[in-house]
């Protein structure tokens, strides 16, 4: 079994997730307070605030998705592990691992089942993507 961990440190991953929980807490409270008119007359509208809201709640999905953990595992099932899902896949399955062009850093994996989202900062990025190539020679690697 081979294991590769995403590379942040620490008290950046705490100051990431804190951000996240703000954004959504600041949204909560200001949907509810001009809910209620705390705002008065001339305040912002609760609607701003519910579409705070959404965006914060779309953003921490979106984040929370991305893996921050893969796994070879020893029957060659690749595995990765995000804080809101776990996907497991065979090798086979795998299309193509390609960076993305619009957004510097980050890397998809396409299967059949769908596409995973990845941050390239993984411990050991390079030899998973030899790993895979031997497992799946036919495998695009594109960017990366």
């Amino acid at each position: 079994m081979k294991l590769y961990k995403l590379y942040l440190a620490k008290p950046l991953l705490i100051f990431y997730l804190l951000m996240l929980a703000v954004w959504v807490s600041a949204g909560v409270v200001g949907t509810v307070y001009g809910a209620v008119g705390g705002f008065g007359s001339d305040g912002p509208p609760a609607v701003a605030f519910l579409v705070m809201l959404v965006v914060a709640l779309f953003t921490a999905y979106m984040w929370l998705r991305i893996p921050f953990e893969i796994t070879v595992r020893d029957d060659c099932v690749i595995e990765f592990r995000s804080v809101l899902r776990r996907v497991a896949i065979s090798p086979i399955e795998i299309k193509s691992v390609r960076a993305k062009r619009y957004a510097l850093g980050f890397i998809d994996v396409v299967h059949e089942g769908g596409t995973v989202h990845l941050l390239s900062q993984m411990d050991g990025f390079h030899e998973f993507i030899a790993t895979l190539k031997s497992l799946n020679p036919a495998v695009q690697i594109q960017g990366c």
